[in-house]
Formats: C-alpha cells, structure tokens, sequence
C-alpha cells in the first residue's frame, strides 16, 4: 500500500513538472518557427479569396439584395474552397514561408534575437577559437578589439556564460556537429528547463502541487520574463534569476539544517552561488545585500526583542551572527576563486552608478546616456503592474505576500523553512519595487517573490478547505487555481505571438555587403543600437555599442549626426576613428578643468589645423599639443557612416545627448557652491556668452531640482517619417493632409494645420518660409526625387542637420561622405556611406 502511494506521488510530480516545463517550452519555441505566421498567411490567403469572389458577385448581380449577394458570397466561398482546397493549401503553406523567411538565413534557422545575443556569442566563438572571450590578452587581461574603435575595450570578470556555453557546445558537437549559432539559438531552453525545475521544487516544499504549478506559470509565463528568456534569446537573463534564486534557497535551508555542520554546509552552497552569479553578471550584488539586509533585520528585531519586550534569545542571535559571518566570508572566497578581487573593487562604483542610472546629471560632465535608454526609463505603480501580468495576477500577487508576511510575523503560524523564507522573498520584492521604478528591466525579479507567495498561498487555502473538509471551499480554491493558470497562459500566448528578431534579411544582406566590400581594418560609424551586429555579422569594428554606450563617444556621434556643418561633423569623426575620447583625456590631463577642456576640444574640432595648433599651445605642452593634433587631422583608416531608418524615432535620445550644454551643466553644479561672481568669470574666461552664461544663471534659480534635467539639454524631433505625395492639378496632395504647392511654394492642411515654417531643397540649396501665425510646434520639409514628391514634420533645428542630409537626400551635396550600399523597404531606408576624409 506504501509503495503505491509512493508511486502516485511520483506520478503526480512528473505530470505537474511535466506540464509546466512542457507550457513554458512550448510558448518559447514559438521563435523557432514563427507558428502564428501560418495564421496569418492563413487569413491573407481567405482575404484574397473573399475579395476576389466578392468583386465578381458585384459585377455579375448588381441589382441583388446585399444580403442576397452575401449568401451568395458565403455559398461561393464554400465551393471555391472545397474544389480548390489542395492550391488553397499550397498558397498557404508559400506565403507562411514567404512571411517567416524574413527572419531566417538561407538555412531556416531564424536570426539570434536581440543585439546583446549577438556580442555575447562572439565571445563564445572566442572562447572555442582562442581559448578566451577576448580578442587579445594584453598583460593578463582581455581585450576586445572591435569595440570602442580604434583603442579597444578591456573586458569585465563576467565570463561565464561564454566558457560554459563552449563546453556545452563542445560536448554536444561530439554527438551532433552543428553550427555554433545554431547550438547557441537553442540554448536558452535548456537555462529555461534548469530554471523551472529549480522553482518548482523551490516552491514545493511548502507550496506542494498547486504552489509549484502556479509559481512556474505566473513567473516563467510573465510578459517581461517570457520576452527575454524564449529560444534565440542568448542573454544572461535567465541565469540572472536561477543563481539567486539557488542562493536564497541554498541559504534558508541552512536555518533548517538540524547542526551546525550542515548549516555551514548549505551556507557555502548559497555562497558558492553568489560566486556563480559574480561570474555572470556585473550586478550579481543584488541578492548578496538581500541576504545581508536580512540578516540586519532580524539582528535588529532580536536586539529589540532583548531590551523592550525582555524576550532574550542568546541562541538566535548567535545563529544569525554566525550565519551572516559565513555568508560573507565564503561569498567573499568564491568571488576571488572565480572573479579575483575586480568584482570587490567595482562593487563601490556600481552602487554608486545604481543611484545614479538614469540620472542625466551626474559627476561627470558629460551626460549619461543611461537616461536616454527606453530600458531603464522611469516606471509607474500602473506600469509595473501591467509588465508583472495585469492587475488581476499583479494585485493578488501582492495580496498574497502581504498575508505571507502576516502570517510569518505569527511566530506560531510558519516556522523554520517558509517563515525565512517569506522575510527574504519580501525584501527581495521590495528591492526589486525600488528598481523597477528606477528601470523596466528590472521588473523582470519581481515575478519570483509574487509568484511563490501567490502558489504557496493558493495552497494554504486549498489545505484549509480540505482539513475542514469543505468540499464547495475545496472546488473554489481548485477553480481560482484553474483561472490563474488560464489567465496566465492566454497573455503568454499573445507575448508569443509577437516575439520576433530585430534581425531580418535587410539587414543581414547589408551586413555580408559590408564584410565582402571593404577592409578588415574599417571601422563602421553609427549610433550605438546596432554596433553588435556591425561586430559580428558584418565583422568590423565600431565606434561604440550597446556595452560602451555610456562612453563620451556618445555624446560627440550624437552631435555629429545633428550638426549643420559638414566640416564639424567629419572633425568630430576623423577624431573618434583615430583615438575616440583619447583627445580630451589628453587635455584634461593637462589643465585639469574638464570643463575647459571640453570646450577647448569642441572649438578646434572644425578649425584649420595652423589656429588648432596655436589654440593648444596656449594650454599644452608641445608634445601633448602634438598627441592631440595627430588625433584631430590625421588620416583614420577606412571607414563606413551608417543612418538607417530607426533614427527617426530615436531622436528624442540622440538629441538629448547632441545639445548637451556644458555651461549649465557647470552652473547647475556649482550655483549652491560658488559666488555668482565666481561661476561668470570662469565661464567667461572659456569663451562663453554673457548674455547667455547671465540668463543661464536666473533660470537655474526658477527651475525645480526635479526639472534640471530637462534644462540641462533638449530634444528635437521627427513628427513624422517620410510621407508620399500625389501630384494633381499643380498641387500635391500629401497622405498626411497637407497640401503643397509647388509653384507658389505654399502649404495649407486640410485640418487647418499651420506649421512653424516650410523647407523646400533646390539645387542644394534650402529655404525656409516662415509662417507667424503656427498653430503646431512642428515644421514641415517638402522634398522632390525625380517625379515623386515627399514631405516629413519635424523640429525645425533639424532640417539642416547630417542626419537630414544623409538618410532623407543621401548624401546629396555633402563632400565627405559618399554612397555606398543602400537598402529600401518603402521609405525604410538603410544607407552606407564610405566616409572620404
């Protein structure tokens, strides 16, 4: 009878673990093959049907009834399908290919995912080719050369997904040679599997059947986790919740360990953990102070204890110093095994960047780009709760764990596993609250915590109705559970439904254009979004990427592509191709005023080399002069400038860092710690305006602490991308109702629109008309190819600006930079320029 009980159980644990490694799979496989694209050729394919027979019906019966003509339709339909169904079924079956094969290479494997899958698959390829992720390992530390270009980039102690994937790799090539690519595409599902079935059985413990099940469904299927953890996602995402989830678990169990023994045991297993997760990501410090935060809560409650409710407990105290001791010192042990002492020594900085993440103004001068990154944009209650999985799951998540901290402040209602347990999963969500606020990303740790309080608590009701034998009570618990998991799975198939690579054949093509074209020592210019791809497919260096997006390289791209002097634009390049930054490191090492050397650095950039050279002379040494005037005029190796279609929108962002002004910048620093006197005289003595430095300083006295990021710098932008036109009786009709003609060069729209000025381009040449009585913010360009007309709204700055004169004229009238490789899908447009310097 024992041996069938047993066997029951075990079946039961197979079928549950089965179904939610089996649903969690499933909807993570949906990259593999595109299946909700058979849908849509599917109702593309009736579509073409329907219209087709419905024109002949109209045609044929005009004088029917529309309801007549209807059935008839219908009846039609019907006999089409059935006569036809075998042309039907290969339209079909053509045009799901057609629609998937966007997203695949000639092989039908679909494209990596994301950017960062790309850079950290390179380092895998490295790892398998050299021995190592970087490039070059220059006096023990490694170096990636096609970042960062021309200098390189050392790269960080977070190296483990690269080695272990190669050993994975390696390991299963023995039995099945496959591209590494390949191998690494389907990887995730594998980190998927480890994750579930540690959750699972994290959650078992005292969440039995139901908890286990309706944690792995609420986390694994959660929007924000199911985005960045399906098959083609080669990120560390994953990871970056199964290690701390490994050291929480391996830590509460040490409370439960009978001795002392075994306590340090299950200590040094959650420590070794820490290790893991160090050598995995540079933020791994944030479930090390979860534990630590614990720890100094439960010290601060047994002190409390002593001395006003005069409950002494010599013991606990003992045991939770000790533990906490341990803790820090084989977590401590394992990082230097792993990582060496880098990751200690980075920890400050981190912390301090933590605070400071998507803060436009911080110590430096130079603006952070982290504050433009969709990514790390600030979030609401609203929004938080809807990326957690709508209201329903998010608030009775949050119920639950509320009731879970009740009950554990019940000493006598959980005890031992579960009552640590809920202490650290509610620090854990209240940190990861704190975070998300501060940046979407992080919203994926929230999940964990809910998802485990809101299984354990579904059981505890199942439990309580069943001890009390209330078989409506029992039903109800079983149907709430039945509408979690149903609620959970319909938003997980429509996150499914629209995962697909930013990747598509486009851009591949473009990219295998540059690698056949030009040389291997090219360096590819562009804004930093897709300098992953330029690494790795294309394999050419860049400027900067999604790993050095927080460098000054930022800001000085983001003012060439708005300049309005070609002259400027190719001088701020020419310097970045030949020492990126390296300029104004040389200067501010030499009068020590970042200030002073920026705008020392910005007046010379576009100036002839005799009145840069004098300019340096009066702050530098001949020999650093020398340096810097090598960097700023010297010829850089090729080079390609890429604009492509994405840069619209992202405006907003790229601006923000191009009109970085300095002088604010200084005086939003030093107003509440210099004299008024103080601030004007050394801005003045840097060239800057009076008038302007006076003005500067009034307004920072009327602006609020919380808007001085919005002062500091602005934003333009495209309204609009590129609008077609339709000429007709000498005017042109513009799908966006604006109405332009061109011999009396006028617009009117048909909303009653007035624009703040129109651009028209002749001849190279471009003219403004102004229109006084505006009644939108935005301007409108009028622009002519050949026959057809086209306009775009925008902010009137930048209608001169390189972008405008790159991606909208392809480089139409500019000296420097010269067509190359062009791709067009619509008025999506991907342009490569060679830059002639």
């Amino acid at each position: 009878m024992l041996h069938l009980k047993e066997m029951k159980k075990y079946f039961a644990l197979a079928v549950s673990l089965g179904l939610v490694l089996g649903i969690n799979i499933y909807f993570r496989s949906f990259t593999i093959n595109f299946p909700q694209l058979k849908t849509r050729a599917k109702e593309v394919i009736g579509d073409v049907i329907r219209q087709g027979i419905a024109q002949d019906v109209y045609n044929k019966f005009p004088q029917f009834n529309p309801l007549a003509k209807d059935k008839l339709i219908k009846n039609r339909i019907s006999e089409y399908k059935k006569i036809n169904q075998k042309i039907i079924n290969q339209q079909i079956k053509d045009g799901y290919r057609q629609l998937k094969d966007r997203y695949q290479d000639e092989t039908g494997q679909t494209y990596l995912m994301e950017l960062d899958c790309w850079h950290w698959s390179r380092y895998v390829e490295n790892v398998l080719k050299l021995g190592h992720p970087g490039d070059q390992v220059v006096n023990g530390e490694e170096r990636d050369l096609f970042m960062l270009a021309p200098s390189g980039f050392y790269l960080l102690w977070e190296n483990s997904l690269y080695y272990f994937s190669a050993f994975l790799y390696k390991i299963f090539s023995l039995f099945k040679p496959v591209p590494l690519f390949t191998f690494l595409f389907y990887l995730p599902l594998l980190f998927i599997t480890v994750f579930i079935v540690s959750l699972y059985f994290f959650s078992f413990r005292y969440g039995s059947y139901i908890g286990a099940v309706t944690s792995c469904l609420f986390v694994g299927l959660s929007a924000i986790f199911l985005q960045r953890s399906h098959a083609g996602w080669f990120d560390k995402d994953i990871l970056n919740l199964l290690f701390p989830l490994w050291v929480i678990w391996a830590y509460i169990l040490a409370y439960a360990a009978p001795s002392f023994k075994k306590r340090s045991l299950w200590i040094c297993i959650s420590s070794l953990s820490v290790g893991l997760f160090c050598f995995t990501w540079t933020h791994w410090w944030f479930v090390f102070f979860i534990i630590i935060i614990y720890e100094f809560l439960s010290l601060a409650y047994l002190i409390f204890a002593r001395f006003y409710l005069k409950k002494e407990n010599l013991t606990l105290c003992k045991q939770h110093l000790s533990s906490l001791f341990l803790f820090l010192s084989f977590s401590f042990f394992w990082i230097i095994i792993f990582s060496r002492t880098a990751p200690i020594i980075a920890l400050y900085k981190q912390l301090q960047q933590a605070l400071i993440l998507n803060k436009p103004l911080m110590a430096s001068i130079w603006p952070n780009v982290y504050s433009t990154v969709g990514e790390l944009r600030n979030l609401g209650l609203k929004e938080i709760v809807n990326s957690i999985g709508g209201p329903l799951l998010s608030i009775s998540s949050l119920l639950c764990i509320l009731a879970l901290l009740i009950g554990a402040l019940q000493n006598r209602r959980y005890t031992g596993f579960k009552r640590e347990a809920v202490f650290i999963l509610v620090i854990w969500a209240l940190a990861m609250f704190f975070a998300s606020s501060r940046g979407i990303r992080f919203v994926m740790f929230l999940p964990l915590p809910l998802g485990v309080s809101l299984g354990w608590i579904m059981n505890d009701l199942y439990e309580y109705f069943k001890n009390k034998k209330n078989i409506w009570g029992i039903i109800s618990a079983i149907i709430v559970f039945f509408i979690f998991s149903v609620v959970c799975i319909g938003r997980a198939s429509e996150v499914a439904k629209n995962m697909y690579p930013l990747m598509d054949d486009t851009w591949y093509k473009v990219l295998n254009l540059i690698k056949e074209k030009t040389p291997q020592e090219a360096i590819i210019n562009s804004w930093w979004d897709f300098g992953d791809w330029f690494k790795v497919v294309a394999g050419r260096r860049v400027i900067f990427d999604g790993q050095s997006q927080d460098k000054p390289q930022a800001y000085w791209m983001a003012k060439a592509l708005l300049s309005n002097n070609e002259n400027e634009a190719i001088g701020i390049l020419r310097m970045l191709n030949n020492g990126g930054n390296k300029a104004f490191e040389i200067i501010n090492e030499h009068i020590k005023d970042q200030l002073q050397a920026v705008l020392l650095l910005e007046s010379i950039i576009a100036a002839e080399p005799e009145k840069a050279e004098a300019a340096l002379l009066d702050y530098l040494p001949l020999p650093a002069a020398q340096e810097v005037m090598k960097i700023l005029f010297s010829t850089p190796p090729r080079a390609c400038f890429i604009v492509e279609n994405t840069m619209l929108p992202k405006m907003g962002a790229i601006s923000y860092l191009g009109t970085w002004d300095f002088s604010k910048v200084y005086i939003a620093k030093n107003f509440n710690l210099q004299e008024k006197d103080q601030i004007m005289e050394h801005l003045k003595k840097l060239g800057r305006d009076n008038q302007d430095i006076q003005r500067f300083y009034q307004e920072v006295f009327l602006i609020k602490p919380g808007s001085l990021d919005d002062w500091l710098s602005r934003r333009v932008l495209f309204y609009s991308g590129l609008v077609n036109g339709q000429e007709k009786d000498g005017e042109v009709f513009f799908d966006n109702g604006f109405i332009y003609n061109p011999k009396e060069q006028t617009i009117r729209s048909n909303a009653g629109q007035v624009p703040r000025s129109l651009f028209v381009l002749n001849d190279n040449e471009l003219t403004e008309k102004g229109y006084p009585n505006a009644n939108v913010i935005f301007s409108i360009f009028v622009m002519k190819n050949k026959d057809n007309y086209a306009c775009v709204l925008l902010d009137r700055e930048l209608a001169n600006s390189m972008l405008m004169r790159l991606y909208f004229f392809n480089g139409q009238g500019l000296r420097h930079f010269i067509p190359f490789i062009q791709a067009a899908e619509g008025n999506d447009y991907i342009l490569v320029f060679n830059i002639a310097w």
